[in-house]
């Protein structure tokens, strides 16, 4: 059997794409009908029916069968885009999603019969009269089907309807199931119409029969040769799943066969990765332009240039005068930093993504939301183009989810309740991202009732989250800001949506690892904006050189708000907490050598320079030794070997060879 985990990653990259596009594309037919978006949902259907064949991941290509069967239908019958049609293909899509996780973790495989039979009714299966059932396999029968599954051969339910004016449907069905035999080579079992009380003719009993097969022919071949009979009114091909009952009656005979045959055939892709297997995780990709590479290729030629111009400077250095030699080291050298500087940012842009690429998930979470809390949404999006560390755009996710998740709950009102307030009845959020300087933008914004800060200072008070003191200090803006805090809730109820006190707390922590700031501007009755400002890549970060108790360490400098000089008398005592004023806000102050545990030295200047540190929505004020300058560093990792180091993420080597550790102002902050 041909070795397929080379292809492994291939499959499951081109999948996700064409499960994102048929997402896209549902909800786009959902707006507005068209044959265009059908035939596109069919296309993507039918290459991933057809590459989970390839992959012999027979669930998700039987499952695609019966996608791709619905989508066909819709496209030949043009039936209304019912609200009904939508959600059984939506759901059938999510099955699909379900089955591809489950085959990335090696779990064992969902039953999907349940959404089969919801698209068969979706379809309009003709209906028959008298009952037919599935047939149960006897023990015998279901040794029968597991040997064929070993040997590579899958199970089909082959379902008859005869036409009612078919003569001698007794001769008709031996004939089929013998030309059925014929085809595909083992009849597993069979079940016939049961007879109605009362009937005259028992030939009718024989009008339509359901044949379960091991065959190794593709359903749609073989649904093409069985259907010329003109005497069969419907034909219809599924997968046949064995049920778990049939399974654990047989398990001991099929043991027995199975040493006999594993020297034949190996077993299918049904999940076989025992418990102490590790699964191996598809490996993350990001697709590169044609155009980038090459310009990639263009720089590492000038290198190679510069590198054969050092070589023969080197060669001839001893024979030239020195100040001619300097000036033609300086040349090559000045040349190869700025193809470096160029080469640099061209390999930044290599992680870099369009931030659609996240934003594209949002508009089907807002249309279940919508359908779920009763309320008309929508979502706008602007700026889908802005590019981003792809290692961002990931974590990116979970913290917009919340937000959306929380505007949807009680943010936004009832449309009952918005026509009081002279608002539109539809809801409206809007993601925007752009670039600003060195950052990305994200603004998350919705028009509904915004956050009164009184409430939610009010709230914080009774769940024992601040104290009364610190509540008669806080503003209004400040008290906003509480809705951060861990476990902190203004919902009434808990919803499946909101309400638990943990989805905020999850979004200041994220966007803090990830270096970002967040703020908040609300008014009530009008609506909220959370504006979030990210670097555009963790690897490379423009960083500020501090020199402390003799050591040199980094902040990012998108975490350094301010840099000043104060005096002595400038830090003053509040509440047992050492703190100074800085534009007319009270910033808490510390001494960076003593959050480290590195010991004092001696200060020899007046003034004490000061660093004032901002992360997502804190702020603090910490005391260096000397400010050297910034400069960009290359992050890398401290790996595990010195344990849990929570205020360092990272180090870099300096120019003269020293490392030198990059501090986690997030951490540093929240202390």
């Amino acid at each position: 059997m041909m070795d397929l985990s080379a292809y492994r990653d291939i499959f499951i990259e081109e999948l996700n794409d064409q499960l994102e596009r048929m997402d896209q594309s549902l909800l786009a037919l959902e707006l507005s009908p068209s044959v265009e978006l059908v035939q596109t949902l069919f296309r993507a259907a039918h290459t991933i029916k057809g590459s989970a064949s390839t992959m012999d991941f027979r669930e998700l290509s039987d499952l695609t069968h019966e996608v791709e069967y619905a989508l066909e239908w819709v496209r030949e019958k043009k039936p209304e885009m019912t609200s009904e049609l939508i959600d059984t293909l939506f759901r059938s899509l999510d099955a699909m999603k379900v089955l591809r996780d489950q085959y990335i973790r090696g779990e064992a495989y969902a039953d999907f019969r349940a959404v089969v039979r919801e698209i068969k009714d979706l379809i309009q299966t003709p209906a028959v009269v008298g009952q037919l059932k599935v047939p149960q396999l006897q023990p015998a029968e279901s040794i029968v089907a597991q040997v064929a599954i070993v040997s590579g051969k899958q199970l089909l339910s082959i379902h008859i309807v005869l036409e009612q004016k078919c003569m001698m449907k007794a001769a008709r069905y031996h004939i089929l199931r013998q030309r059925i035999e014929d085809i595909c080579g083992t009849v597993v079992a069979t079940s016939l119409m049961e007879s109605q009380p009362g009937a005259q003719n028992e030939d009718d009993h024989y009008g339509q029969f359901i044949i379960i097969v091991a065959t190794s022919k593709d359903p749609q071949q073989l649904k093409a040769e069985l259907s010329s009979d003109s005497d069969i009114h419907m034909l219809e091909i599924d997968p046949y799943l064995l049920e778990s009952n049939e399974v654990a009656a047989t398990s001991a005979p099929l043991e027995l066969i199975y040493e006999t045959e594993q020297s034949k055939q190996s077993l299918p892709t049904v999940n076989t990765t025992g418990p102490d297997e590790k699964v191996k995780a598809a490996q993350p990709t990001v697709r590169v332009s044609v155009e980038r590479l090459d310009h990639l290729m263009n720089l590492v030629g000038e290198l190679l240039i510069d590198q054969t111009s050092l070589a023969d400077l080197s060669g001839t250095g001893a024979r030239k005068e020195s100040s001619t030699l300097i000036r033609s080291i300086s040349g090559v050298s000045d040349h190869m930093g700025r193809v470096i500087k160029e080469l640099q940012e061209g390999v930044m842009k290599t992680r870099m993504l369009p931030i659609d690429q996240l934003f594209s998930r949002f508009p089907r979470l807002v249309r279940d939301l919508s359908q779920k809390l009763g309320k008309d949404l929508e979502l706008v999006i602007q700026g889908g183009e802005t590019e981003l560390d792809r290692m961002i755009i990931e974590e990116l996710s979970d913290p917009l989810i919340h937000l959306i998740r929380n505007s949807a709950d009680h943010g936004i009102e009832s449309a009952e309740v918005r026509a009081g307030n002279g608002k539109p009845s539809k809801g409206r959020i809007t993601l925007t991202s752009f670039h600003e300087e060195n950052h990305v933008v994200i603004r998350y914004s919705d028009d509904g009732k915004g956050i009164d800060g009184e409430k939610i200072k009010a709230s914080a008070l009774g769940k024992g989250i601040i104290s009364e003191e610190q509540a008669a200090r806080l503003t209004t803006q400040e008290a906003v800001h509480l809705i951060f805090e861990p476990g902190f809730s203004t919902a009434s109820s808990v919803s499946e949506v909101s309400g638990r006190g943990v989805g905020m707390d999850i979004v200041r922590s994220q966007i803090g690892r990830l270096n970002g700031i967040i703020d908040i501007d609300t008014e009530v009755d009008v609506g909220t904006t959370f504006t979030i400002r990210l670097p555009l890549t963790l690897a490379i970060i423009k960083g500020l050189l501090v020199k402390v108790s003799g050591r040199v360490l980094i902040l990012p400098m998108y975490n350094v708000a301010e840099i000043v000089r104060i005096s002595p008398e400038d830090i003053q005592m509040i509440q047992g907490q050492q703190a100074i004023l800085n534009h007319g806000r009270i910033v808490p102050f510390h001494r960076l050598c003593d959050r480290l545990n590195y010991p004092r030295t001696d200060r020899k200047s007046k003034t004490i320079p000061l660093v004032i540190v901002r992360s997502v929505d804190k702020i603090a004020a910490y005391a260096v030794d000397e400010i050297i300058g910034n400069q960009e560093v290359v992050i890398k990792t401290l790996g595990t070997y010195l344990g849990a180091m929570n205020h360092l993420s990272g180090a870099t080597i300096l120019g003269n060879g020293k490392v030198a550790l990059i501090l986690d102002a997030s951490y540093l902050v929240s202390l």
